[in-house]
């Protein structure tokens, strides 16, 4: 895959470096990546694809030159919960449809169906289970900074799931039986994985460009696009919108499969089974993926992933639960003078808007209260036009 055009120099082959947010700024960077583009030469409407390929070349040497071992067996674990969960390993619970005279988990009725379930299926659902969970843990180990993320791509998974099921009990041909009752729950289940998407897409994106001009800035605008182009999210949103369509199939085919009375003795049923499998294979990779590319853009940095309105809104809360008197006034690390920028009280850093006629304060990285531009992370100094980062305009002793 790298042979189209991409040179690599022998840096780019290096270790994982131990800290794993620097990785990201080193070695090849995605601007200087070069590609073929013949077809977005000759056809511009198609010029998006070509930016996929380019930024998918580039994931793609990243996950050679950062993916560790720990990486791998992770996306072992989730594959093996997957296909525990879809196949019954000759049990028979799947394949067979089950009793259709015991339904309900009532576990005081005789009759009900989670008390005539197998042993054996119960052990192979509670060992599934098991994995699924030991595949969340190692994503919170291995993406510290993308824990809430993981969390919200298994509600994701978990809405799809249960509207699909749900939908199917009222209408095992379901959408093909047009039962308007499970149309709705599918429905519902769809709008809250778009809005989980939504959500983790904008705190992404937001949290990068608070990233880019803290970490990144220069005074030369072009400077600041190539930066921006660096961290490109394009492929990054495309597999995230990928998985919010592909776990809704993953979550069909299975209910699909299990919807029907003995679907081991319909001829090509099991086709569903397999598209099950196959797709979760996908989805487990999906869900690594869209954790480990945020992890090693941001991870250097001393930042949280979220929305500019929540970043907003955390400082808010923060600011009025304590005195918020200035206590500490910032001077310029090159020549001291003295500037706008301020601790409060509560240990928040504090800077005067740079736009024209607006007189508002607030957090250095987020959003103006007053006119909604973004305050600037790094302060310029009146003085001798240093520019500098908001808290190099104190001493570390200062600062505590």
């Amino acid at each position: 895959m790298l042979s189209h055009g991409m040179s690599m120099s022998e840096d780019d082959a290096e270790e994982e470096p131990a800290n794993a947010g620097l990785v990201f700024h080193e070695g090849m960077r995605l601007t200087t990546m070069k590609t073929a583009q013949n077809l977005s030469v000759e056809y511009p409407k198609l010029e998006p694809l070509h930016h996929i390929k380019v930024e998918l070349l580039f994931h793609y040497h990243k996950i050679r030159t950062t993916w560790t071992l720990s990486h791998w067996i992770t996306l072992g674990i989730g594959c093996l919960a997957v296909l525990l969960s879809g196949w019954d390993l000759g049990i028979g619970e799947l394949t067979s449809g089950g009793s259709y005279e015991n339904i309900g988990v009532g576990p005081n009725s005789q009759d009900s169906g989670i008390r005539n379930v197998a042993t054996a299926s119960v052990a192979l659902a509670m060992i599934s289970m098991g994995l699924w969970l030991i595949f969340l843990l190692r994503l919170w180990s291995i993406f510290p900074l993308m824990r809430s993320q993981a969390i919200s791509l298994f509600v994701a998974l978990m809405a799809a799931q249960i509207s699909q099921y749900w939908a199917h009990g009222y209408d095992p041909e379901f959408p093909f039986g047009l039962e308007s009752f499970a149309v709705a729950v599918a429905g519902v289940g769809i709008i809250l994985i778009a809005f989980v998407g939504f959500i983790l897409q904008r705190a992404v994106m937001e949290t990068r460009d608070v990233h880019v001009e803290e970490r990144h800035w220069h005074p030369d605008p072009r400077q600041m696009e190539l930066a921006t182009r660096d961290h490109s999210l394009f492929a990054w949103g495309t597999a995230l919108l990928v998985y919010c369509i592909l776990v809704m199939f993953h979550s069909w085919s299975g209910a699909h499969y299990v919807s029907i009375r003995q679907p081991g003795e319909i001829t090509g049923w099991w086709i569903f089974s397999l598209m099950y499998i196959l797709s979760g294979f996908i989805l487990v990779w999906l869900i690594i993926h869209i954790l480990w590319y945020p992890q090693i853009m941001l991870g250097s940095g001393d930042i949280r992933i979220e929305s500019d309105r929540a970043r907003q809104v955390s400082k808010t809360s923060t600011s009025t639960s304590t005195n918020s008197e200035p206590v500490l006034q910032g001077k310029c690390p090159n020549c001291s003078e003295a500037n706008s920028v301020r601790i409060l009280s509560n240990g928040e850093i504090e800077t005067d808007c740079m736009v024209d006629g607006c007189n508002s304060q607030g957090v250095p990285g987020a959003k103006c209260s007053n006119c909604g531009e973004r305050l600037s992370s790094r302060v310029i100094c009146g003085a001798c036009q240093t520019s500098a980062p908001a808290k190099d305009y104190f001493s570390d002793n200062e600062a505590w």
